[in-house]
């Protein structure tokens, strides 16, 4: 059995941040080293991935509703739930595209990618940290520890 443990400093936790939102489009107010001040020193891997993850979710749900909100101003502003409906409403109207359209085609080509940018915020960071659940508990961790210091 291999047993790698957890991060037990912020710092290390930060190291871990950093490496999985390295291709995260970061808002620039964002302090990593306070998110990870938040962290329980339970936290796997694992559990790091999944915070990284949800704060992406969160941050693509704000897009979704900033994108909602503006709908009115223009009719190819639409992703996310209400997406597969206005493919369907499109696919209805023969004339105006020739082709099926699907949602792939309609977020890579009606859609600009200015509107699709994703900035991932310290909310979105705070949102993830308040739902996630870690992995192993405090007494698991224990637990763990022990079988560790019997092996050693």
């Amino acid at each position: 059995m291999l047993y790698l443990g957890v991060s037990d400093t912020h710092e290390a936790q930060l190291d871990i941040l950093r490496a999985l939102t390295r291709k995260f489009n970061l808002d620039p107010n964002l302090d990593l080293s306070a998110i990870a001040a938040h962290c329980p020193f339970n936290f796997t891997g694992a559990d790091f991935y999944a915070l990284c993850a949800d704060a992406l979710l969160h941050a693509l749900s704000h897009k979704v509703d900033e994108l909602e909100k503006q709908r009115g101003q223009s009719h190819y502003i639409i992703i996310g739930s209400n997406l597969f409906y206005l493919v369907a409403q499109l696919n209805s109207l023969p004339e105006f595209h020739h082709h099926p359209v699907s949602p792939q085609f309609f977020v890579a080509e009606m859609v600009s990618g200015s509107q699709l940018q994703l900035v991932v915020s310290s909310g979105d960071f705070l949102l993830a940290l308040q739902e996630l659940i870690p992995s192993i508990s405090e007494s698991e961790l224990s637990h763990y520890a022990l079988i560790q210091q019997y092996w050693n």
